[in-house]
C-alpha cells in the first residue's frame, strides 16, 4: 500500500495512474452499455493485450487506431458489441478474416472464451503479432493461420466448417461475401461491422446478396460511450440447405 501523502506523488505517477483509473472506466462505462460484465482474469488480459499493442506499434502497423482510448472503444468495445449477432456458445466455430490486430476475433474471444476462434490474417507481422498474444495470454480453443482467404475456401478443412465468419468490409459488401461466403457451414453467418449507410441501403443490398443464397439484416447495438454513434453490423446469412 502506498502510504505517501498526495503532494508526495509525483506529478508522471500521478498522470500515470490517472490514465490507467480513465482507461478502467472507460471499458467498464462502454461494457454496461452493451451489458456484458468481464471477470478480473478478462479485465487483465484485456489490459496486457493494450499494453502489447502499444508496444508493438512502432514496429508493426497493427490498427489506425493511435490512442488507448480509441483502441478501447473503437477495438475492445465494438469488438465485444458483435454478441448481439450471434450466440457464442461452446458450440459456435468462427473464423476471423483479415483478422490483423485481432478486430473482432481476439477481442471476442477474450471476451466470449467457449467460441472456438480461427484468426486468419495474410501478412507474417500481424499473424507473428496474433500468436505472440495467444502465448501470452495462455488462449486456448483459438489459433492464428497465416493465408490468404481464398487459399481456405478450396482446402477441405475450411470449406464450408464455419458457424460464423468475421470480415472487414474492404470493398463491396457482394464481393466480400462472395470470397467469404465457401467457408460457412449452411445457415452460417457472416458479420461486418457497417456504418449508417449500409442501413439505408438495405433493400437493394438483400437483392444483391439473394443471388449468392445469402439474406441480410442490419443489428443496432448501442455506442461504446456518450457522443459516438451506434455499432451497426451487417449479418449475412447463407442459406440453410441441410
Amino acid at each position: 500500500m502506498d502510504r505517501r501523502r498526495p503532494n508526495q506523488i509525483a506529478a508522471p505517477e500521478r498522470a500515470a495512474r490517472q490514465t490507467v483509473a480513465d482507461r478502467s472506466e472507460l471499458l467498464t462505462r462502454g461494457l454496461d452499455r452493451i451489458g456484458l460484465q468481464l471477470t478480473p482474469a478478462q479485465h487483465d488480459a484485456f489490459d496486457v493485450y493494450l499494453s502489447e499493442l502499444r508496444r508493438w506499434a512502432s514496429q508493426v502497423n497493427l490498427t489506425g487506431l493511435r490512442s488507448e482510448e480509441a483502441i478501447i472503444r473503437e477495438g475492445f468495445l465494438r469488438s465485444l458489441a458483435y454478441k448481439a449477432a450471434f450466440e457464442p456458445t461452446p458450440l459456435v466455430k468462427a473464423i476471423d478474416v483479415g483478422s490483423g490486430a485481432g478486430f473482432p476475433g481476439l477481442v471476442l474471444k477474450i471476451g466470449y472464451p467457449d467460441i472456438d476462434m480461427l484468426l486468419l490474417e495474410p501478412r507474417r507481422r500481424r499473424a507473428t503479432f496474433l500468436r505472440s498474444i495467444i502465448r501470452r495470454l495462455e488462449l486456448t480453443g483459438v489459433r492464428c493461420v497465416q493465408a490468404r482467404v481464398e487459399a481456405l475456401c478450396v482446402d477441405l478443412e475450411h470449406r464450408g466448417r464455419y458457424d460464423v465468419a468475421f470480415a472487414r468490409a474492404v470493398g463491396p459488401v457482394p464481393d466480400v461475401a462472395r470470397i467469404v461466403g465457401p467457408l460457412l457451414k449452411p445457415a452460417g453467418r457472416l458479420i461486418l461491422q457497417a456504418g449508417q449507410e449500409a442501413r439505408d441501403s438495405l433493400p437493394s443490398l438483400r437483392l444483391l446478396v439473394a443471388a449468392l443464397g445469402m439474406s441480410a439484416e442490419i443489428r443496432e447495438v448501442p455506442a461504446p460511450d456518450a457522443g459516438f454513434s451506434p455499432t451497426y453490423l451487417l449479418v449475412l446469412k447463407r442459406a440453410d440447405r441441410s
